[in-house]
């Protein structure tokens, strides 16, 4: 059995990755936040108990994602998958009301949270684990799509540190990537979007899946295809 372990996993395209991985008879690690407020989470968990194990953790606090890890310690010692899918999304921002709270904030949950994550479940990583980083388009500097200061400026960074990573794992056989989920139907993405969760969802697992260590380092869609930078 596959074994994933996940952040921000208790809705949107994390609770969707939850749902497909069990489908697919992974084993599951489900991080979030608050397990007492995940009820759809509670509910798989009822029902899949022998696969999914949901994990507290916050992703800008170090000391609970060192408990995290050492949780998972106890069910596992390796780990195929880790998606890193916790994010926040500041809106309606322009130069002048910019925040630097706001901005340090999104930096910490969006580019080093997934890090210090790595940093501490790397133990669990061997020759063949992937680790899958849940960017955006909207960080990409090529595109350009939209004027969301914090978002995008910390999307931008999580490429440039996926990249530093896949460099420092590649010897080691682990494949670090770029994921863009698509426009997807989330609180974050909106009612207007064209894709839902599940869809998107099972092509990231996918993509997964027949990931390579030559794609270590690369920027992908949820399709499968390469992302501009």
């Amino acid at each position: 059995m596959k074994q994933l372990f996940l952040t921000g996993a208790n809705r949107g395209i994390g609770l969707a990755l939850v749902q497909e991985a069990l489908r697919r008879n992974y084993g599951v690690f489900a991080g979030v936040r608050h397990p007492e407020h995940a009820r759809a989470l509670q509910s798989l968990a009822r029902t899949f108990s022998d696969q999914l194990i949901i994990v507290p953790i916050d992703v800008t606090d170090h000391a609970s994602i060192q408990a995290a890890a050492d949780k998972v310690a106890v069910k596992t010692k390796s780990m195929d998958l880790i998606i890193n899918n916790a994010g926040i999304f500041p809106r309606r921002e322009r130069l002048e009301n910019l925040k630097p709270q706001t901005m340090l904030q999104a930096f910490h949950v969006n580019s080093v949270g997934p890090m210090m994550v790595l940093q501490q479940f790397r133990r669990f990583l061997k020759n063949g684990s992937k680790v899958l980083n849940m960017s955006s388009q909207l960080g990409s500097i090529t595109l350009h799509m939209s004027n969301h200061y914090s978002y995008n400026s910390s999307k931008a960074a999580l490429n440039m540190l996926t990249r530093i990573a896949a460099s420092e794992l590649r010897p080691a056989g682990i494949v670090v990537v770029a994921v863009h989920p698509g426009w997807v139907q989330t609180d974050m993405g909106g009612s207007s979007a064209p894709l839902r969760p599940e869809e998107s969802a099972k092509g990231i697992l996918d993509l997964s899946e027949r990931l390579t260590e030559a794609d270590s380092g690369e920027f992908f869609t949820w399709e499968g295809k390469k992302h501009p930078w």
